[in-house]
C-alpha cells in the first residue's frame, strides 16, 4: 500500500509539472485564434487586412478593345476592379476589325458597368482642351457625360483630361466643376490625398481648386480637378524600358507611398494609368501598350503584396477640411 501512495504522489508530480509546463508555453507562444484581428476570410482579403495603408487606384484610358478582351479577365481574376475612361465617339471605332488599335463596343462597356466596373468620360473626340474655345471645351467635357448617362450609364464622377491639356487652365477647370464632382491627370507617381505634397512647385496645404492670392483668386497647382495619375505607358515610353525594366519600376511606384502612409492612414496613393493591354507593341516603347504577361503580373504583385485596390470612385472630397478622402 505505501508502494502504491508513492506512485500515486510521483505521477501527481508529474502531473503538475506537465501542466505547468505548457500553461507556460500556452502564455509564451501567441495562439493564432486569438492573435489575428480578422475572421477567416479568402486570402486576398487577408491581405488587405495586413495592409491597410498600401493602396492602388486602378485606371485604363481611351476604351480600347484590349482592354475588354485581355485586361478585363485578369481583374477578374484577382477579384479586381478598375477605372474605364470612355472617349464618346471613339466606342466601336474598329470594332469587328482584328487591329490593336479598335475600341470597345457600347455592348462591352455596359457589360463593364453592371459587373461593378466604374466608368469615367475622357471628352468627346480625344482632344487638346488647352487649345480649343469654351464652347468647344463645354461640349467636350459636358456632353461626353450627356453620352454615358444616355446609354444607360450612372454615377459618372470623374473625368480623365486628353493629354493633360488644360489642367492647369481656370477657365477648363471651371467647366469640369460644372459636371464631375473630381477630375484626373497623368504627371506624377504619387497622389497626396491633402495636396500637400508637392512642396517644390507649391505651399498649398489642402485641395481647394482656388486659394487667395495678393492679385485676386489663384488656381492651386493640384486640386479636386487635377488629380495626378501616372502614365504607365508614358513612363516606358520616355525611358525605353523593356518589360522586365517596367516591372521594377511599377514596382518601385506603387511602394514609394510607404515612406508617406503610416499605421492605417493612407496620405499618398499611386494612380496607375493604362492604355492598350495586349502584344503588339511588344519590344516598341513607343507604342502606348502594355504586354499580356507584363500587366498580369503587375496585378498579381498588388495581390500577393497585399494592396488595397480601387478606382477613381472611391475617391470622396471633404467639403469641410477640404481633402481628398478614400471612401473605403
Amino acid at each position: 500500500m505505501l508502494k502504491n501512495r508513492r506512485n500515486f504522489r510521483s505521477e501527481f508530480i508529474i502531473s503538475i509539472a506537465l501542466i505547468t509546463f505548457l500553461t507556460n508555453a500556452a502564455i509564451s507562444i501567441p495562439n493564432k485564434a486569438y492573435g489575428q484581428s480578422f475572421p477567416s476570410v479568402s486570402s486576398s482579403d487577408i491581405n488587405i487586412a495586413n495592409n491597410n495603408n498600401k493602396a492602388v487606384i486602378l485606371t485604363l484610358d481611351d476604351g480600347y478593345k484590349s482592354q475588354y478582351t485581355n485586361a478585363k479577365p485578369i481583374l477578374d481574376k484577382y477579384g479586381y476592379k478598375a477605372t474605364f475612361d470612355i472617349i464618346c465617339n471613339d466606342v466601336e471605332n474598329g470594332e469587328g476589325v482584328v487591329r490593336p488599335n479598335a475600341r470597345m463596343s457600347w455592348e462591352d462597356i455596359i457589360a463593364l458597368y453592371k459587373e461593378g466596373y466604374d466608368i469615367g468620360s475622357h471628352s468627346m473626340d480625344h482632344k487638346d482642351l488647352s487649345q480649343m474655345s469654351k464652347k468647344m471645351v463645354n461640349f467636350e467635357v459636358g456632353q461626353s457625360k450627356q453620352c454615358l448617362l444616355d446609354h444607360g450609364i450612372n454615377n459618372i464622377t470623374t473625368f480623365a483630361y486628353p493629354f493633360n491639356g488644360g489642367s492647369d487652365e481656370a477657365s477648363v477647370i471651371d467647366i469640369v466643376a460644372k459636371y464631375y464632382s473630381l477630375a484626373r491627370t497623368a504627371s506624377d507617381p504619387l497622389m497626396f490625398l491633402h495636396c500637400d505634397g508637392f512642396k517644390d512647385q507649391s505651399s498649398q496645404t489642402d485641395c481647394r481648386t482656388y486659394s487667395d492670392g495678393n492679385d485676386g483668386r489663384k488656381l492651386n497647382f493640384v486640386n479636386r480637378y487635377s488629380i495626378i495619375g501616372w502614365s504607365h505607358d508614358a513612363e516606358r515610353r520616355d525611358n525605353s524600358y523593356d518589360d522586365s525594366e517596367m516591372y521594377n519600376r511599377f514596382v518601385e511606384v506603387v511602394n514609394s507611398q510607404s515612406m508617406y502612409n503610416t499605421g492605417d492612414t493612407v496620405d499618398a496613393i499611386p494612380i496607375v494609368i493604362w492604355h492598350r493591354i495586349d502584344n503588339g507593341g511588344k519590344g516598341d516603347p513607343d507604342i502606348s501598350a502594355t504586354t499580356i504577361d507584363l500587366f498580369e503580373k503587375e496585378i498579381k504583385y498588388l495581390h500577393d503584396n497585399g494592396f488595397k485596390v480601387l478606382t477613381m470612385a472611391d475617391v470622396g472630397y471633404d467639403e469641410n477640411s477640404n481633402y481628398l478622402y478614400l471612401k473605403r
